[in-house]
């Protein structure tokens, strides 16, 4: 498997700076918002660390070089949750223009009025995209397309996992991270179900129930600074996480790091791009998500972070793509998953696992 060299990473912002940031934004005018009379600023709320480094990199960079009007400004967020506390608490002046947003949580932010339906003319690529990422009722479509894996380190363990069954394996005792208060466990939750022969529609008190039997031999439920880099140090030695950053780990860490697709199959995340109610530079933030959505974008960014295209005029390395959930592998093992319904009921079940698992 082809390696890539080592990124050089540009410092995160720290806390302070990204508050800063925010609000020089946010309470600027729609026409000067961060610069002079001819820059406009938006403000793009998105992942930290991996994501960030790439997405700068292989996305804002190449937007900003061909809109010189338009300066992005990246404001780190840990998950979905945060951005829509962030969000909520900011509804008459918003702490961003762009938002990320995990498609299981991203209905709430609709529902609730924080994003915005986008204008199909000043979004053209909304008419490229895949079924799986286009746009629900005229809001934010797709950014990434990702999948469940696990994740292990290949210099300390003896037998690779091959199962989602095999993190219960006795030899894994005390070794494992398990960050499952999030989309991650909502998702293990459904591939446990398909396992158990059981319907998560119905029913998911067997998959919390094999949950609550790994708990004595998991090592940490939040791994710091983040899931992969626990594997790569040595921390832990198996883990779940996502397929995308376990692959660039996998990358940077010489192989240390290295992600499964379990033989059951796995669970498709999508990441959507949104644009922020309110937003006083609704303009320039769509031509953004435009640039995002765009087959240059997602081939650039992609071939760096090993997402899933949501372009279908994306065309990927095909060495690329067959470490991703375009891959055949990955989506001749996709487990169907009703989001829709799952959107009302995702709350309630990392509820349970952080009340049953983790805190049982």
């Amino acid at each position: 498997m082809p390696t890539r060299p080592r990124r050089r990473r540009p410092l995160a912002l720290t806390a302070t700076a990204a508050l800063t940031a925010v609000l020089a934004a946010s309470c600027a005018s729609p026409d000067t918002a961060g610069g002079n009379g001819d820059t406009t600023t938006i403000t793009f709320m998105g992942f930290y660390g991996t994501f960030q480094d790439a997405f700068t990199e292989q996305v804002i960079k190449p937007f900003e070089d061909a809109n010189p009007g338009i300066k992005v400004t990246y404001v780190p967020i840990q998950n979905s949750s945060e951005v829509l506390a962030k969000l909520r608490a900011s509804t008459s002046r918003p702490a961003a223009d762009v938002a990320l947003m995990d498609s299981s949580v991203a209905p709430t932010a609709n529902e609730e009025g924080l994003f915005a339906r986008l204008d199909p003319e000043l979004v053209p690529n909304l008419d490229r995209l895949v079924d799986e990422a286009a746009s629900k009722d005229g809001f934010g479509p797709g950014l990434t397309l990702d999948s469940l894996s696990i994740l292990y380190n290949t210099e300390r363990v003896d037998t690779p996992p091959t199962s989602w069954n095999d993190l219960w394996d006795e030899e894994y005792r005390g070794r494992l991270a398990m960050p499952i208060a999030d989309t991650r466990g909502v998702a293990l939750i459904i591939a446990l179900s398909q396992i158990l022969g059981t319907d998560y529609q119905q029913d998911i008190d067997p998959a919390i129930d094999r949950l609550k039997e790994l708990a004595p031999a998991v090592e940490t439920w939040q791994p710091a600074p983040d899931v992969y880099t626990a594997v790569q140090s040595g921390e832990a030695d198996i883990a779940v996480g996502w397929n995308a950053r376990g692959q660039f780990y996998q990358d940077t860490s010489g192989g240390v790091v290295a992600p499964v697709l379990p033989e059951e199959g796995t669970v498709t995340q999508i990441n959507t791009i949104n644009l922020v109610n309110n937003s006083p530079r609704a303009e320039a933030a769509q031509k953004f998500i435009d640039y995002a959505i765009s087959a240059e974008a997602q081939q650039a960014f992609d071939e760096a972070a090993y997402y899933a295209p949501v372009n279908k005029d994306t065309e990927l390395a095909p060495e690329v793509r067959d470490r991703t959930t375009a891959s055949a592998e990955q989506q001749a093992r996709q487990i169907p998953v009703d989001w829709s319904w799952l959107t009302t009921r995702y709350t309630a079940w990392v509820d349970r696992i952080k009340q049953e698992v983790i805190g049982g």
